[in-house]
Parts: structure tokens; sequence; C-alpha cells
């Protein structure tokens, strides 16, 4: 909050010191094609119920803060302490204080007397169910981030035309609105892409990872209760995992190529990896 906060003061405070060059930078046609055409073909592309899903999880990312692994260690020792003193009448009275969905989910799940298998593969379809939604959500935005300096080049081209068929009458009042629509709407593109949707892609693959991470780490930590370990054995466990289940993640979140989400990662291998 407090980035955006800044990054707005810094766009206005910058916008009134210069609202004279600014106005320059304004044209209502360059900006209809460019985003107006974007829009269109984004709604005819994507389902509006993809569409809405893509709102709800850029509100979550804007106001959720992603618990440290660390943290959520901590919460499973605690519930595991409870578990070993209290039975499953301690972790019932612990529901309502959860704060990951995805912890409470599995807690639920066990003190409803659920089976290991039954438990696990709930907790697999909703970790599957969360991938899916945030690369979808994703590729609408990279969709979103290419279709922005298309349209541009597009509206230059038009500016172009417009200009080329206003040089024989040599009407001079006319060449600086054709000029404006070709050189702004490249503008408008690039600018909008890569300062608004890219970051915002980067920033929502980041937060996947992460997610993804912790929820693996969640997921061994709730089977480990429903077999019943020790409070100590199961955080020393969970500690071998961070490395692999944390640093790996957000090195491959670093990297530049395609997406490798755990979507891909066969159940199979999900299941050898939470023994």
């Amino acid at each position: 909050m407090l980035r955006l906060l800044l990054a707005t003061v810094l766009v206005l405070g910058g916008g009134i010191v210069g609202r004279e060059i600014w106005a320059g930078f304004f044209n209502l046609p360059s900006l209809l094609i460019t985003v107006g055409g974007t829009l269109c073909v984004t709604l005819l592309t994507f389902s509006w119920a993809r569409l809405r899903e893509l709102g709800s999880i850029l509100r979550e990312l804007c106001a959720r803060r992603q618990q440290s692994p660390q943290k959520q260690i901590a919460e499973l020792r605690r519930l595991a302490h409870l578990y070993h003193l209290q039975g499953l009448k301690g972790l019932e009275k612990q529901e309502g204080s959860i704060a990951d969905p995805f912890l409470e989910q599995g807690i639920r799940m066990l003190v409803d007397l659920q089976r290991e298998e039954c438990i696990q593969e709930n907790l697999e379809k909703e970790f599957i169910h969360f991938v899916s939604r945030y690369e979808a959500a994703r590729q609408i935005l990279l969709t979103v981030g290419k279709l922005l300096p298309a349209f541009g080049l597009i509206g230059t081209l038009i500016g172009l035309v417009l200009l080329l068929h206003q040089l024989p009458h040599l009407d001079l009042h006319a060449l600086p609105s054709a000029l404006s629509i070709a050189v702004l709407t490249t503008l408008y593109g690039t600018l909008l892409a890569n300062l608004v949707v890219f970051p915002l892609a980067t920033k929502l693959h980041s937060f996947a990872y992460e997610r993804e991470a912790l929820m693996r780490l969640t997921l061994e930590g709730v089977l480990s209760l429903a077999r019943g370990e020790h409070p100590a054995t199961i955080e020393r466990r969970l500690r071998t995992l961070l490395p692999i289940a944390w640093q790996e993640q957000r090195n491959q979140a670093g990297q530049s190529g395609s997406h490798r989400s755990l979507f891909a990662l066969q159940r199979s291998s999900l299941r050898e990896a939470t023994r």
C-alpha cells in the first residue's frame, strides 16, 4: 500500500508540475484505439467468468499478505502440540482462529475423522485448483500485455494512412491530428504494457510460486498430524523441506523462462514428496 501511495504521489506530482507539457500527450482517439481495441479482443478471447475471476485474484493479490514459511511451521507445531495434549478437541477449538484457509481446511477434515488418504486427496485437489486459477489469470495478463503494443502499432498505421490522405490537399490543420494518432498509440501501448500489465503479471507469478511452496509445506504438516507424529518431529521434517519447497520455488520464480508450475507435477510425485 505504501509503494502504491508513493507511486501515485510521484505520478500526480509530475502531472501537476508539467501539466502544460503533459497536455500534449493526451489524445482521445489514440487512447480509444489502443485500450478499446485491447479490451474488445480480450472480451472476445476469454469468457466473462474468467475475467471476473481475474478481478477477484487481483483484489486478493493487493489485499492479502503472504504468510512466511517460518510462521507457518510455528503454527503447525502449535497445532501439533495441542493435538498431542488435547486430541481432536484441542484442534476443534482452533478452527476459527486459523488464518490460512488451506490449513483450516486440512484441520477441519482431520477433526471430522477423515482418513489420511482422503485428506491428502482433497488437499491436492484444492492445491491444483489454486494453481490453475492463478495460471489462468496470469495468461490473461500476458495476453493483454501483448495486445497493447500490437494495437499501438495498428494505431500508428491508421495515423500514417490519415496523414497520407491529407498530403495531396496540404491540409495543415489535419496533419497534427494524424501525426498524434500515429505516434501516441504506440506510446500508449508500450507504456501500459511495460509499466502496468507486465509488472502486475510478474507480481502474480511470484505470489503464486510462494503460495504453492507454502501449500506444499502445509500439506506435509497436516498429513504428519494425521499420522500422529510428535510436534518436534513434524517441525524437523518441515524445516528439512523448507529449502526444497521455498528456496527452489523462489529461484524458479526469478527465472525468465516459461511458467513451470507445480500443477505440471503428477499426483504420484506429489504424494511421494509428502511421505
